[in-house]
């Protein structure tokens, strides 16, 4: 193991091939990195608590067990250091291990397809691993969840608790603002707010959705940003299966947007693409009446369910809203770029405005300028911010991804 003063940061790489760890650790020494290496994974798990490293590389391919489950190790442990899987297996196994790692909460910096060249391994090492972990990608088995009872949810329904957040959306090719998404937050008495995936089950599960939703509706239709100054933008608002056994709730929504004199057009409903329900009759039926008043139908999520195709076929959807777990991969995985190409592709085949949402670094707004996605949202772009911040959101520039 060596450290040195001022050194950059700390190396710590597992694998068992002795020349390749030590051939890796001698380049991040000529860095400046204080560099370990071992190729016993109970040492390695070991090392990471006992000297903190800023970064690990993992191979996957180790003597006497494989680098994925190293990798769920380091999840279950709350490790923050960034992470580097190497190999010299077949690119589609690295991309899927480099999912594992990020669907596990990990930061992955990167991977590396043995042999590799120095100037790859100073790339990735130059990224830096973040001085703050972010709180949305803290391990799963470290995240903060609360335990929200049937009860308590009544009683903020009961309360009016429920306030909207929204979140910018922007045109690909200029970077121009074209609406927001509209999300649901809990605000609680210490300052905090409970994310939508929280409680939306639990309303769904409880029969307690359709009044959520109506409250969440009313909310931002009354705090839309930038209304009725800007007209041409569009407002997307997250709708369940379940409402639809609300028979009233069509007409109601078109009176909400009467009284609020938002046209229906503005509107985006956006309607998960793992969403089910037993009656898909019902569902083609309600979702054909909110087209023919106006309203834009989006298919959320897609990508992830099982029934993309013959959803877009049956159900008159005008716009697809890539799911954020291929654009948060774009620049790691050649996988998630060969999908995200080709939804954009099958999107506009079918003349439907495209989405992307995930956007979290420059790499993934210039892939999906260059495919032609009209419309992009994520963390790069602007995080969920309140109706008076919103308003003020003047646009995105450019530049920040040049």
């Amino acid at each position: 193991m060596t450290e040195q003063v001022g050194y950059s940061g700390r190396l710590l790489v597992l694998d068992d091939e002795s020349d390749v760890a030590s051939t890796i650790c001698m380049m991040a020494e000529k860095a400046s990195y204080a560099t370990a290496h071992t190729d016993d994974a109970d040492i390695f798990l070991d090392k990471v608590v006992s000297w903190a490293p800023t970064h690990v590389m993992v191979d996957l391919q180790l003597a006497d067990r494989d680098g994925v489950e190293v990798v769920h190790r380091l999840a279950k442990m709350g490790c923050k250091a960034a992470v580097i899987i190497i190999s010299g297996l077949g690119q589609r196994i690295i991309d899927s291990s480099a999912r594992a790692a990020t669907e596990n909460g990990l930061w992955l910096l990167g991977t590396l397809h043995k042999p590799f060249l120095r100037a790859e391994l100073m790339d990735l090492l130059a990224a830096g691993a973040p001085k703050k972990w972010p709180q949305r990608l803290l391990p799963l088995a470290v995240r903060p969840q609360r335990q929200i009872l049937k009860d308590q949810l009544a009683q903020a329904l009961r309360a009016n608790a429920f306030t909207v957040y929204f979140q910018p959306k922007i045109a690909c090719h200029n970077g121009k603002l074209v609406g927001f998404e509209c999300l649901a937050r809990w605000p609680q008495a210490d300052g905090s707010m409970i994310p939508p995936d929280q409680f939306i089950g639990l309303a769904e599960q409880t029969g307690m959705i359709n009044e959520l939703t109506r409250q969440v509706y009313q909310f931002a239709l009354a705090n839309l940003p930038g209304r009725p100054a800007n007209a041409e933008l569009k407002f997307a608002l997250n709708l369940s299966p379940i409402n639809f056994t609300d028979e009233t709730f069509p007409r109601w929504l078109l009176d909400q947007c009467r009284d609020h004199e938002v046209a229906p057009s503005q509107i985006i409903l956006e309607l998960t693409e793992t969403a089910s329900l037993d009656n898909p009759l019902a569902l083609l039926e309600n979702l054909t009446q909110f087209r023919i008043r106006g309203f834009h139908l989006s298919i959320d999520d897609f990508g992830v369910g099982y029934s993309s195709l013959i959803q877009l076929a049956r159900l008159p959807f005008s716009e697809l809203k890539i799911d954020q777990m291929f654009v948060k991969s774009l620049a790691s995985s050649e996988e998630s770029r060969k999908i995200v190409t080709a939804m954009v592709g099958l999107g506009h085949s079918l003349d439907l405005n495209v989405v992307a949402e995930g956007v979290e670094d420059p790499y993934a707004l210039d892939f999906l300028r260059g495919l032609g996605c009209n419309e992009a949202q994520g963390y790069f772009i602007g995080r969920p911010i309140d109706s008076r911040a919103a308003t003020a959101w003047n646009g995105f520039s450019l530049e920040r991804s040049e």
